[in-house]
């Protein structure tokens, strides 16, 4: 398994979310494949959402389930063993537990090393020290951890085996709203603040009802591909696409499938530039006009709205 991320707090399943489909945006590697997306309800009942192919940005989520206050997830290549919730168990009124690598391997006491945190958790141990000492038991497996209790309590870490890697990643955030931590291996990436930083940041945002450095632009509907001056994509309040522009006379002449728009290129919220794409837009161009994808991750670009001045 690629990223495990586990969250608590307002709207903790739309920042789980959000970091998954950052890293299938930012990242290369094993990701965009099978993803268990989970959440507990307001009576501490897990539900979950599970695709073998297409990552999260696949996986069909109810819009209610991204208010969830505690939430989790764990994604990577595709065709995993089912069933998939193996990777990411929950119980009732107990919480959640995902992880990277392997976290459903066989401890040194043959239960699957998710279910002994989750077990521990049921007995009333807090997170941390549930997840610490499954790890100082097992600390050639190759697995780490991320837990989150149904109070919204949260604990990871990686065992020794695995810190030893160097293709590492994680990141963490906490404060009177909520909490989250995250955990990756083996996404490569060219984001100058680090992946795990980036998509921490996505999801922070979330919690904290604010924008972020880093944000969505969807392509939701089909749009003109006009020529223009400079590469521009222009968007409304919400973060849709309504039109693309740009500098390339060849590309509103294409008919096939792909990129609409340039890396880099401008974004403009009316007669204001709000930032640059720091990823690109792939779609079927046909008669000028650019046709969204299906998939979210497909139809999705970022922006990076740090480096623009207000």
């Amino acid at each position: 398994m690629t990223i495990g991320i586990a969250a608590s707090g307002p709207r903790a399943g739309a920042a789980v979310r959000a970091a998954v489909l950052g890293a299938e945006l930012l990242g290369r590697g094993a990701i965009g494949g099978f993803a268990v997306y989970a959440v507990l309800d307001e009576h501490g009942r897990p539900h979950y959402c599970t695709t073998q192919r297409g990552g999260i940005g696949h996986a069909a989520i109810p819009e209610a389930w991204l208010d969830a206050s505690v939430a989790a997830a764990i994604s990577s290549g595709p065709d995993r063993p089912e069933p998939l919730v193996q990777f990411l168990p929950g119980a009732e009124g107990v919480g959640l537990v995902a992880g990277h690598r392997l976290p459903n391997r066989p401890g040194a006491d043959g239960v699957p090393l998710n279910q002994a945190v989750l077990s521990r958790l049921a007995a009333g141990q807090a997170p941390q020290q549930a997840l610490d000492a499954v790890l100082a038991a097992n600390a050639e497996a190759d697995a780490g951890l991320v837990a989150v209790s149904a109070r919204g309590e949260l604990g990871w870490g990686n065992s020794a085996r695995v810190a030893r890697r160097s293709d590492r990643g994680e990141a963490h955030r906490r404060d009177a709203s909520g909490s989250l931590a995250l955990l990756h291996n083996s996404i490569y990436s060219y984001v100058p603040q680090g992946l795990a930083d980036a998509l921490a940041e996505l999801a922070w945002a979330q919690i904290q009802g604010r924008p972020a450095g880093w944000q969505f632009l969807a392509l939701r509907a089909p749009v003109a591909i006009r020529p223009a001056a400079r590469d521009r994509v222009l968007v409304d309040a919400a973060g849709a696409i309504v039109a693309l522009e740009t500098a390339d006379p060849h590309v509103p002449m294409l008919n096939r499938r792909g990129t609409a728009i340039y890396l880099g290129a401008e974004v403009w919220l009316g007669e204001r530039k709000v930032g640059r794409i720091a990823t690109e837009l792939y779609a079927d161009l046909a008669a000028g006009m650019a046709h969204p994808l299906p998939g979210a991750a497909q139809h999705t670009i970022l922006m990076r709205a740090g480096d623009v001045a207000a």
